[in-house]
């Protein structure tokens, strides 16, 4: 008997381009097409002015096509959106074709009821039947990838004499802050792993103050068993770092590189920040429980876990909806 192959359904990841934002939406459509065939197709939105500052719903009330944001028949299966540019160009579609699946990551603020399916961060404690909470953020990280990255840079990983520990450097964001107070602790966490016979693979993401990339490039000239990669360059090691280290430092501001830090399965402690973690705090207690994830308090030595795949878990998830709303239709 001959097997059926399922076409491909058309999906658009929506979102305004940076990095960041895009990516959780890349890396859930790409977990949801390692399941099932899916066409992905990105939509970047290019608001400016006074119209990208509007809330979403007065945007929506102003241009409320599809056409409005560039975005043009044929319309897609699945639209994903994730950030705020993205909220009214859903429901845009959603108004304009509503056979549409529309999917919003992070918690929209205009009610979930305007979106066939929310996917919230658990520490935005956001709840309804067409909610699904999820420990931080989808990403694009697998196995597969860390690996391939890791062989990619094998040489250079040999340089560096085992045990390794790899610092993820973030900087200033809305939640928290990078005192020089603060970097002093870190350094000293770096000083702690190179006295314990640590090589250290230390990274810095375009928020990191260049004063402290500064002075990270200074501690790698007095030692030869550091690689700083300071966010520039063509090829960049950080998934490398993930693959090739043992132990892995993550300072406490970015929800991506705590949960990508996670995904290896390796022992993860956090570097304070200055500020309130309000909600993050959730986020911290979900990772040490789920993770073992503890503050840094001067040694490597955590208990072992399984790897986190929350975007993985939450593809299925996806589909699930997705099958129970064509039934519904049918």
């Amino acid at each position: 008997m001959a097997k059926t192959i399922s076409a491909a359904r058309s999906c658009w990841v929506i979102s305004d381009g940076r990095r960041g934002i895009e990516n959780q939406a890349l890396g859930l459509t790409e977990a949801m097409s390692r399941m099932r065939p899916l066409d992905i197709n990105t939509q970047i939105i290019t608001n400016s002015g006074a119209f990208k500052a509007a809330t979403p719903r007065m945007q929506f009330a102003l241009r409320g096509k599809p056409l409005d944001y560039g975005l043009t028949r044929p319309y897609p299966d699945i639209a994903i959106g994730c950030g705020r540019q993205a909220i009214a160009p859903l429901m845009a579609l959603k108004r304009a074709a509503p056979a549409i699946f529309t999917c919003y990551i992070q918690d929209p603020h205009v009610g979930a009821e305007h979106f066939d399916l929310v996917i919230a961060p658990e520490h935005d404690d956001l709840s309804g039947p067409n909610v699904e909470p999820m420990i931080g953020a989808p990403g694009r990280i697998t196995r597969d990838m860390i690996v391939k990255a890791t062989v990619v840079f094998e040489d250079r990983l040999n340089a560096m004499p085992m045990p390794r520990v790899a610092m993820l450097i973030g900087g200033t964001s809305k939640s928290h802050k990078l005192t020089e107070a603060n970097h002093r602790q870190h350094k000293q966490a770096a000083v702690d792993a190179l006295d314990q016979g640590y090589s250290l693979l230390i990274t810095a993401s375009r928020r990191t103050p260049d004063w402290v990339i500064a002075d990270y490039a200074a501690l790698a000239t007095k030692h030869d068993n550091i690689w700083l990669y300071d966010g520039t360059g063509k090829d960049n090691p950080y998934f490398a770092f993930l693959g090739g280290a043992d132990v892995i430092l993550v300072t406490e501001d970015s929800t991506n590189m705590l949960t990508e830090a996670c995904a290896t399965g390796k022992s993860v402690f956090t570097l304070a920040m200055t500020g309130k973690a309000g909600k993050f705090q959730a986020l911290y207690d979900a990772l040490s429980a789920r993770c073992h994830m503890a503050p840094y308090a001067g040694h490597f030595n955590a208990a072992d876990y399984e790897p986190l795949d929350e975007t993985s878990r939450i593809a299925s998830h996806v589909w699930a909806h997705i099958d129970a709303r064509k039934a519904t239709l049918n």
